[in-house]
């Protein structure tokens, strides 16, 4: 019986199980290899995008697995205490205040001098009136630049709506809007995410950069009663 030679007529294919040699590989290299399963999803946006203070700025809110986010801050919805809108203030009554303690500390040394320089001046008087003069007109001008350096910046911000998130503890997350309308409809958000345990939304909100420290927020309480309580103002 006749043997059958097992190897191939082809010698480039001897010890070869069936395949083809493949295609040798481009000058840059071996190509990658592309990775199995579906591809990877895109990249979310930033959670967050500001400019500089009172500019517009980007914030992802989402409500995630019982999970508010807030840029890049997580709040766990069981820890909410509170979610309200509310209207804040510059402090304008403080900054006139400071323009009013800085005016008297300017003008009440130049008129104790005045005073002095008059008292002690010759009959006629006319250069203690011109010192005088010269002293009040510098006050005058120190008193206009720090009004217009610190007083006037608070005098010219708008007033802002703001919705507040207060957690059992210390922190809050603040948004703020030169218009109410924002603020109310993230809030019912937040809202029927509290109490429907299956609702979640993702959404990307304009927000406004704001400096809370030249802003009147949170509520002033006093304290009466007790050791030592002289009234607390947060």
């Amino acid at each position: 019986m006749a043997m059958q030679p097992t190897d191939p007529a082809d010698s480039t294919r001897a010890g070869q199980t069936g395949s083809f040699p493949s295609a040798p590989p481009p000058p840059g290299g071996p190509p990658t290899p592309a990775p199995f399963g579906p591809p990877p999803p895109a990249a979310p946006p930033p959670a967050f995008a500001s400019g500089s203070a009172g500019a517009p700025a980007t914030i992802r809110v989402a409500v995630t697995n019982r999970i508010l986010w807030v840029g890049q801050a997580a709040y766990p919805l069981a820890n909410v205490a509170r979610v309200g809108t509310s209207l804040i203030v510059p402090g304008r009554r403080r900054a006139l205040l400071r323009l009013l303690a800085f005016a008297l500390v300017v003008f009440v040394p130049v008129f104790v001098v005045s005073q002095a320089t008059g008292g002690s001046s010759s009959p006629y008087g006319s250069s203690s009136d011109s010192g005088s003069g010269a002293m009040v007109f510098g006050g005058v001008i120190v008193v206009a630049a720090y009004f217009l350096i610190f007083t006037w910046p608070v005098l010219r911000r708008p007033d802002l709506y703001v919705l507040a998130v207060d957690t059992a503890g210390p922190p809050t997350a603040v948004l703020a809007w030169h218009t109410p309308q924002p603020a109310f409809e993230l809030q019912a958000a937040i809202t029927r995410a509290i109490e429907n345990p299956q609702a979640e939304f993702q959404q990307v909100v304009q927000t406004i950069s704001v400096d809370l420290r030249q802003y009147q927020f949170g509520d002033s309480v006093n304290i009466y009663g007790g050791q030592g309580n002289t009234g607390v103002s947060k």
